[in-house]
């Protein structure tokens, strides 16, 4: 492999209301990444002079690509694509689906959401084998906006199992937007809106070669637990986000290793209607008991 010789590409969404979440996410990121990294941040059309200002002098003066530019450049990429268009439309997290891939430069993708938090140094985050085509954090559950019914009756529907979008690398030449479009035009396929853009990812990983990080390394907080003391990401997805305060206050606390962690992952298994059948179970049981 080559050496890299300029800073690594990595892209965000972000809108006014999560600014200052991002400057402490984000700002983590690029502070212990041992690759030099450089945030390209999609503005959801949200985003202040003043926000652009707090941005620049606290993430290292990141480019900005703002929601007209974005419309345009992608106006003819997607006049053919209808269902695509109006989810990018309605559903602000389209804009991560397409803009971010769409976009991006230099035949790989490298994303990360404003709301994960790094606690050590860390080395090879976007990186992944030869042959892989897509890398995700790897979640608890199947979050999907498909029912494990769904996968019985069609079988385009070739998900990769525990796909979370909060950190994507994607190599764009293995994004098919014609899939994207397929599946984005049934309306069975959205139960749970939220969940539709983690779905549409875990379908182009199915079919792109999917591996997800070591959920010892990268995962979510869990209430009332200190995070392990190999973590080095922690995901505020938002059921956890009022976590993200008392973390930090406790951490000034403890010492950051210096030497980096190097990032691990394993290929994704594919989803099956039986898997992803436990996991509406164990929701609707967490629904009944309230847990």
């Amino acid at each position: 492999m080559v050496p890299r010789t300029a800073p690594r590409e990595v892209s965000t969404l972000l809108g006014h209301a999560h600014v200052e979440m991002a400057l402490l996410c984000l700002g983590s990121l690029l502070r212990y990444s041992a690759e030099p990294l450089r945030l390209t941040v999609h503005d959801d059309g949200s985003l202040t002079a003043e926000d652009r200002e707090r941005l620049a002098a606290g993430l290292a003066e990141p480019a900005l690509v703002s929601r007209s530019e974005a419309d345009e450049r992608l106006a003819d990429l997607l006049a053919t694509r209808p269902a695509a268009r109006a989810f990018r439309r309605d559903n602000p997290l389209g804009l991560k689906l397409l803009d971010v891939a769409l976009l991006a430069p230099g035949g790989e993708l490298a994303y990360c959401d404003s709301d994960i938090l790094f606690l050590r140094p860390f080395s090879g985050l976007f990186a992944w084998p030869e042959g892989a085509g897509a890398l995700f954090m790897s979640d608890p559950q199947n979050a999907y906006s498909v029912r494990s019914w769904h996968l019985l009756g069609e079988p385009r529907l070739r998900l990769a199992a525990r796909v979370n979008s909060g950190i994507v690398g994607f190599r764009t030449d293995r994004f098919d937007p014609d899939l994207v479009e397929w599946f984005l035009g049934r309306p069975e396929y959205r139960f749970a809106p939220v969940w539709v853009e983690q779905t549409a990812w875990a379908l182009l990983g199915g079919t792109a070669g999917c591996r997800l990080l070591d959920p010892r390394l990268a995962s979510f907080p869990v209430p009332g637990r200190e995070p392990d003391a190999g973590a080095v990401a922690l995901h505020f997805v938002s059921p956890r986000r009022a976590l993200l305060g008392p973390l930090v206050r406790t951490l000034g606390d403890r010492p950051v290793p210096a030497e980096p962690v190097a990032m691990a992952s394993f290929p994704a298994s594919r989803l099956t209607p039986w898997g992803l059948a436990r996991t509406e179970a164990r929701r609707r049981l967490a629904r009944l008991f309230g847990r």
